[in-house]
């Protein structure tokens, strides 16, 4: 039951995100471009941009993971639900050591919506305990003008 909650709880933050993103671009000033039904990017651009956000994190590179993130980013973990600030404070605890990214896949609900799942292998710690180990992921970038940009990501530990 309690697995069940969490994953309510991930799709239920992830399509709150994607509804946010678009409706965003919907009132901004920007001229609206035509309808696309191409994405505008690729798997490979979204799974590099994922692989920057992990370096970024890494290597506790502030200024690089904050314009990766978009303004109403959320994070969740099994310790919780982290917005933006919570998640670049949380760097400063974060000891990682190694990482891989295996297993990608993106989807494009449409044309500013990308979907990433994939699995990692990492050694590290979070606050002094160690967080090494399997996960599976997922992240849920926007397009916002010319960038893409992360507003969703969840880690679950594999068991």
């Amino acid at each position: 039951m309690n697995r069940q909650l969490s994953l309510l709880c991930v799709v239920l933050i992830a399509t709150n995100t994607m509804c946010r993103a678009q409706t965003d671009s919907e009132l901004s000033d920007e001229p609206s471009a035509a309808p696309s039904t191409a994405p505008v990017a690729d798997a490979g651009t979204i799974t590099d941009l994922e692989e920057s956000v992990w370096k970024a994190y890494k290597n506790k590179q502030l200024r690089s993971l904050q314009g990766l993130l978009y303004k109403t980013y959320y994070g969740v973990y099994a310790d919780g639900i982290k917005m933006l600030e919570m998640e670049v404070a949380d760097m400063d605890k974060t000891n990682l050591d190694n990482y891989t990214l295996t297993d990608a896949q993106v989807e494009f609900p449409n044309a500013n919506v990308a979907v990433i799942t994939y699995k990692t292998s990492q050694g590290g710690t979070f606050d002094g305990k160690d967080v090494s180990g399997k996960y599976y992921n997922e992240s849920v970038w926007v397009k916002k003008g010319n960038r893409w940009l992360n507003a969703f990501h969840t880690a679950i530990k594999a068991k």
